[in-house]
């Protein structure tokens, strides 16, 4: 992994995936404080207040999770790349090494939970900076019930040196993340989403897809890693289910207009699209999967709606989607859980990255040796 100067590291955008996350925490008993309404303190006590619902959440070995490969003309790449033919549109860099994982759902003791899933996300944002290796990412975990549509976040903190790290040879995380069975540490490592709104980038249903994403295949199969959710009925009242366990309060709306196209397999979340759209992404390029380009009238009234509102552009609606005993249904302006994501020029990941690329090195690695990169050998990972 080659060393990048100033001006390319500021372009990567390694910054934006640690803006969304550095969110002030305070210490407090059994862990990281964490804390907005609806959510418990620590990421231990969520577990338990989603486990009826979502069963246990995994235990992350990052090193048994399916690389997410990089493609520059088609030709899979390794390291910290200037562009490649699947960037994740979270910025405009390309770093090889991160890793996703599927587990079917669990009870404690474990028993199946087979309408349960859920995805493990290790993102590797490491970094070569002045000749020093500096180990940046984050692991992520989201449960899902796809018949009631429960859901849950967990989301460690930047500083996943303690368990993580970078393998040398192949630039992949690899690790063993702490389990609930060590609640301290698992505290240490998770917490909750807080007053983030994970909705804000997961809008249509719990799962992002892009040729980034999408890139991770099943071993020895072309099944995709993060499961393709779709409905069984394109009736918006009966649609997709999807709330946050804890997140009763976070703004699930999207914008609908009967007969469109593009909502014809799936809502869309306009924020999420337009946050791909300034990271290079051309909808029309890839939508419909086997039809580029076919439905561009639609995603212009797509368009078009959410620059001027629904509420000033007739046939276009709000819509929430089903939740526990609640259908789908069309929402006004007496919506309270309104947030300021879901407004034209404020979409997913728009707030200023707060510090300089290399104030981000320097707390991330201060006092940490585990940022340092490993002299010895490491293991090698299928």
């Amino acid at each position: 992994m080659r060393a990048v100067d100033r001006n390319q590291a500021a372009a990567l955008g390694v910054g934006v995936t640690l803006a969304l996350f550095s969110m002030a925490v305070s210490a407090a008993e059994g862990g990281t404080a964490y804390a907005a309404d609806g959510f418990p303190a620590t990421a231990f006590k969520y577990a338990r207040m989603v486990e009826p619902e979502l069963g246990v959440p995994p235990r992350i070995d990052l090193g048994e999770g399916v690389e997410i490969p990089l493609y520059v003309d088609g030709v899979q790449m390794r390291g910290n790349l200037n562009s490649c033919d699947n960037p994740s549109r979270l910025g405009k860099g390309c770093i090889s090494g991160s890793v996703l994982q599927r587990y079917e759902g669990r009870t404690r003791d474990g028993k199946p939970l087979p309408d349960v899933v859920w995805v493990s996300f290790g993102r590797n944002s490491s970094q070569v900076f002045k000749g020093r290796f500096y180990l940046l990412g984050s692991v992520q975990m989201i449960g899902y019930h796809e018949k009631t549509g429960a859901t849950a976040f967990f989301e460690s903190s930047d500083a996943i040196g303690p368990w993580a790290r970078v393998d040398p040879e192949t630039n992949r995380l690899t690790g063993l993340m702490p389990w609930i069975d060590d609640p301290e540490a698992f505290n240490r490592a998770f917490r909750t989403p807080g007053k983030l709104q994970c909705v804000q980038c997961h809008q249509n249903d719990p799962f992002i897809h892009n040729s980034f994403i999408d890139a991770a295949k099943m071993p020895g199969s072309e099944e995709i890693v993060v499961p393709r959710i779709r409905t069984w009925e394109r009736d918006m009242q009966h649609d997709l289910p999807y709330y946050v366990i804890g997140g009763e309060n976070w703004d699930m709306r999207t914008i609908h207009i009967e007969g469109n196209g593009c909502l014809g397999c799936h809502r869309i979340g306009m924020g999420t699209a337009k946050l791909f759209i300034r990271y290079g992404w051309d909808p029309n390029e890839h939508m419909p999967p086997k039809s580029p380009g076919s439905l561009s009238v639609d995603w212009k009234a797509l368009l078009e709606c959410w620059e001027n509102r629904p509420e000033n552009t007739p046939g276009c609606e709000w819509v929430i989607p089903p939740a526990r005993e609640s259908l789908g249904r069309v929402v006004g302006d007496d919506y309270p859980y309104k947030a300021a994501f879901n407004q034209p020029g404020r979409e997913a990941l728009d707030q200023p990255v707060v510090g300089s690329f290399k104030e981000k090195f320097r707390k991330a690695s201060r006092g940490d040796k585990a940022f340092k990169r490993p002299k010895r050998k490491a293991p090698s990972h299928p």
